[in-house]
């Protein structure tokens, strides 16, 4: 399995939990240091989780990883897309550009990088493999800022709406390609954890005062 983002809270819980049902796990992250941690705590079935340098917005990064992982084990049988980034500025901000870009590319680009990537390995060795994307609450409603509160970044809305969308043109394409290869979105509301942190910047902020989930 390739879990993407394993650095994070939600992809650290997703990456222990499958190496703890018995999967071999990719773990691509840019923070090597935090999945060497998770790998530490699982003891005696550490030795089933890898961590692999990716930042997902490179695509000779994301070739590489995979390339890799194909050169270690074979291919990749269940892809995990859970990387994803939120910032703080606001659409209306100004020097926002290099904030907007990152989470498009983070959420987006990276995504289908991956899934490409996955679907060729699924492809080659005619897999009946599954890509599931973690997606959000925030991919299928903008919620409504309370008076007086900071808004959610809409970036991060809009990027969430495209992988609602991209996972059905994905389900779509495999149809046509007449594959078994499935996909899946899942989308949690909000969960604590590094985006969450990232985002609550003072006293007044939305994502403050909402209720969040356990990574695990």
């Amino acid at each position: 399995a390739v879990v993407t983002g394993a650095s994070g809270a939600i992809g650290g819980a997703i990456a222990r939990e499958l190496v703890k049902a018995g999967m071999i796990v990719c773990a691509l992250a840019r923070r090597r240091d935090k999945v060497e941690k998770l790998r530490a705590s699982l003891f005696d079935v550490a030795g089933n989780l890898n961590c692999v340098e990716c930042d997902i917005t490179q695509e000779e990064d994301v070739k590489h990883a995979f390339g890799w992982i194909e050169g270690a084990y074979g291919g990749v049988d269940l892809l995990v897309n859970n990387a994803g980034v939120i910032t703080k500025c606001l659409l209306t901000e100004k020097n926002n550009t290099k904030d907007l870009y990152t989470t498009m590319e983070t959420n987006i680009i990276g995504l289908c990088l991956c899934t490409r990537e996955a679907v060729k390995s699924m492809k080659a060795r005619d897999v009946h493999g599954h890509i599931i994307n973690v997606n959000s609450i925030f991919g299928h409603k903008v919620h409504q800022a309370v008076p007086g509160t900071r808004p959610l970044n809409g970036m991060y809305p809009a990027s969430k709406y495209a992988v609602t969308a991209i996972t059905e043109c994905i389900r779509q394409e495999l149809v046509y390609l007449d594959s078994q290869v499935k996909v899946s979105s899942i989308s949690p509301g909000l969960v604590e954890g590094d985006i969450v942190a990232t985002h609550t910047i003072n006293e007044n902020d939305l994502v403050k005062y909402m209720p969040k989930l356990k990574p695990e």
